[in-house]
Parts: C-alpha cells; structure tokens; sequence
C-alpha cells in the first residue's frame, strides 16, 4: 500500500488508523443508542431505568449531533466507507467468543482459585452447550453466498 500524503498531510497508514477508530466511535453510537431503548431485564443483566425522558432526549440529539461530526470528519479526510460482509462479521464475533471460551473452562478457572470437579464440570457442561449452540450460528454462515449479497 502507497505512503502517498493527502493535501492534509495525512498518508493512507494514518487515515486508515482515524478510519478504524471513526468505525469504532460510530459502534459505540450504535450501542449507547440500543441500551435507551432495550428492555430492562436481559438474561445476564438488569438495567436500572434511571434516564428520565428529558435525559434521553439530550442523549439522542447528542448522537445525532456526533455522528454528523463523524460524517463532517470521514468527508474532509476522505474516509471511504468500509465494506463489510456481514458473515465475515458473525464468524469474526464468534471466534472472538471461542477464545473467551477456552478461558473460561475450568481449568483455566483454576488461575482464579481451587474449583472443585463437580463445579468445573458443570461449567464445563455449560461452556459446550454455549459452544454448540454457536456452531450452529456458524454454520448458516460458513460459506459464502454471493448470490444473496446484497447492500442495505
């Protein structure tokens, strides 16, 4: 890849570490905007409900007004929108998990402290059934569709 130096003084190495972190700002948009309107109660969390609507309001208008900062920044410093396959970004989430996994297992609990068998191998029960399930997942996007390829 070119070095080359935009008119801003900025090569195409800096621009691709401001793009990757205007990507990750953008995602952290997504997010504070999902746990506004996600229900309370989830499987492993409980979010106390303490924004009143006024709180959530300013919220709102505050990524709204942040990602027009980001559209102002990808503008002026000629980051192009990334394409991204949708199964690459699943399978990418899961191997994430999977070494999340593989320290979680009982031995690997061990660091924390003694565990007792009966304990690691429920754990270790649970962990595969998680494992299993995520296969599943895994395997409607193992292989690469083009002919279902489309942008939204």
């Amino acid at each position: 890849m070119s070095s080359e130096v935009t008119p801003d003084g900025l090569n195409s190495s800096h621009i691709r570490a401001i793009g990757c972190m205007l990507r990750l700002v953008e995602q952290t948009v997504d997010h504070i905007e999902r746990l506004l309107t996600e229900p309370v109660a989830r499987i492993t969390t409980s979010l106390t409900d303490d924004l009143d609507a006024e709180e959530r309001r300013a919220i709102h208008a505050a990524c709204a007004r942040l990602r027009a900062t980001l559209i102002e920044a990808c503008r002026r410093l000629g980051i192009e929108v990334a394409e991204r396959s949708r199964r690459r970004r699943i399978r990418g989430e899961i191997s994430t998990l999977w070494a999340m996994l593989e320290d979680t297992k009982s031995p690997s609990l061990r660091g924390y402290g003694p565990i007792s068998p009966g304990a690691g191998a429920i754990v270790d029960e649970l962990l595969e059934e998680i494992n299993v399930n995520l296969n599943r997942i895994l395997r409607v996007v193992a292989e690469s569709r083009p002919d279902v390829a489309t942008r939204v």
